[in-house]
């Protein structure tokens, strides 16, 4: 929507002005192009964002991401454990 304007202007313009225009505003041109690309092949028909979707699917990575950082904390200790033991026995 920031750059929604830009391109609308852009569009507008005879081919003759609009690579000058474009040479001023590629980056916005180029942001709203992107988008507009993403946004067509993720909304499909629908022609809505499934919030409700995304809202529960970043709620369930969350609790992986935090069952993986338990493991993680699990394996420390299990090397932390392991390496005394080899210190252990190395002085022997």
């Amino acid at each position: 929507m920031k750059y929604k304007d830009t391109y609308k202007v852009y569009n507008k313009l005879k081919k003759s002005k609009q690579e000058d225009f474009y040479n001023e505003h590629a980056a916005e041109i180029i942001l709203f192009e992107s988008v507009k690309k993403y946004l067509r092949e993720h909304l499909k028909e629908s022609n809505t964002l499934a919030i409700r979707k995304w809202k529960l699917e970043v709620k369930t990575l969350k609790k992986e991401k935090q069952n993986l950082y338990n493991q993680i904390l699990e394996m420390r200790e299990d090397i932390e454990q392991a390496e005394k033991v080899k210190a252990c026995l190395e002085q022997l």
